[in-house]
C-alpha cells in the first residue's frame, strides 16, 4: 500500500522563495515544478528547468528554490509500505535527480485529484489514495519513458511545453491560435499540427480545458459566485461560462458544486 502523508495542487508563491526542510524526512517527497527552479543536490545547486520534476528520498536533504515570483509546483509526501516498496525500481523512477517528463500537466491532473480525495472524509479514502497514487507513479513512469529521440519534431517540445504551462496558469488571459502560433515563427497550420501531436488536442479546446480546470478548482475550494468565477476564468460573460461549462461537463456550475461538496 501506498499512503499519502500530504499533498498539494498548484502551490503558488509570490515572491521568489528559499525553501529548505529543517528535518530529515522520513518519507518520500515528489515535487513537480512548473517554473524554472533550483535544488541542491549532494551540496551543487542544480537548475531544474520548467516542467520536471524530483523525487528525494527518506533521509535525503531537501533544499530548493526560486529566485524569481510566481514559482508554482505540486508535491506529494508518501510512504511505502513492504509490499509497495518495489514499485520505485520495477518502474525505474530515479530518486534525487531531476526528470523531466514528457507531459507534466498529466502527472499535475493525478495531483489535483489526489489533492481532492486527501481533504475530504471519503469513506474509503485511504484506499482510493493508494490506487491513485499508483497510477500517479505508472504514469510518471511512462511518460519519462516516452521517447522522441527519433522525431524530428522534438526541438519544439520543449517551447510548446512551455506555452502550455503559460496557458494552464493563467487560464483568463485570451489568446488567438494565430498570435500563438506567430510568436513561435509557425504558420498555423503547422502549429495546429505540432500541438495536437505534442498533446492529444487542439490548442483551442485546451485553452477551453485550461480554464474549466480553474473553474472546477474555485467551485469546490472556495465561496466565491458564479459570475465571479466566470470572470477570474476569463469568459466575457456568465451566460457564456454556464453555457460551455455543461457543454463540457455535462452538469451546470451549481450542478457541480453541489456533486463535490
Amino acid at each position: 500500500m501506498i499512503i499519502i502523508r500530504g499533498c498539494g495542487h498548484d502551490s503558488h508563491h509570490k515572491k521568489p522563495c528559499n525553501i529548505k526542510y529543517h528535518e530529515i524526512p522520513s518519507d518520500y517527497l515528489f515535487l513537480l515544478i512548473k517554473k524554472t527552479a533550483w535544488v541542491y543536490l549532494d551540496g551543487s545547486k542544480e537548475v531544474l528547468p520548467e516542467n520536471s520534476c524530483i523525487c528525494f528520498p527518506p533521509g535525503s536533504t531537501i533544499h530548493y528554490g526560486c529566485d524569481t515570483p510566481d514559482y508554482n509546483d505540486d508535491w506529494i509526501h508518501v510512504l511505502f509500505t513492504e509490499e509497495s516498496a518495489h514499485l520505485l525500481e520495477e518502474l525505474q523512477i530515479p530518486l534525487y535527480r531531476p526528470m523531466v517528463p514528457r507531459n507534466l500537466h498529466k502527472l499535475s491532473d493525478h495531483v489535483r485529484l489526489m489533492s481532492d480525495i486527501y481533504l475530504t472524509g471519503a469513506s474509503y479514502k485511504e484506499q482510493i489514495l493508494d490506487h491513485m497514487a499508483q497510477a500517479f507513479l505508472y504514469t510518471l513512469s511512462e511518460e519519462l519513458q516516452a521517447s522522441v529521440e527519433d522525431d524530428p519534431t522534438q526541438k519544439y517540445y520543449a517551447s510548446f511545453s512551455s506555452l502550455r504551462t503559460g496557458i494552464y496558469n493563467n487560464p483568463s488571459i485570451r489568446h488567438s491560435v494565430a498570435e500563438l502560433a506567430e510568436s513561435m515563427w509557425l504558420s498555423i497550420s503547422h502549429f495546429q499540427h505540432l500541438y495536437k501531436q505534442f498533446f492529444g488536442c487542439s490548442c483551442q479546446q485546451d485553452m477551453i480545458n485550461a480554464r474549466l480546470t480553474q473553474a472546477k478548482y474555485y467551485l469546490t475550494q472556495s465561496e466565491m459566485s458564479i459570475r465571479a468565477i466566470s470572470a477570474v476564468c476569463g469568459y466575457e460573460n456568465e451566460l457564456h461560462f454556464m453555457r460551455q461549462f455543461k457543454k463540457f461537463e455535462g452538469v451546470t456550475p451549481s450542478e457541480y458544486r453541489k456533486q463535490t461538496n
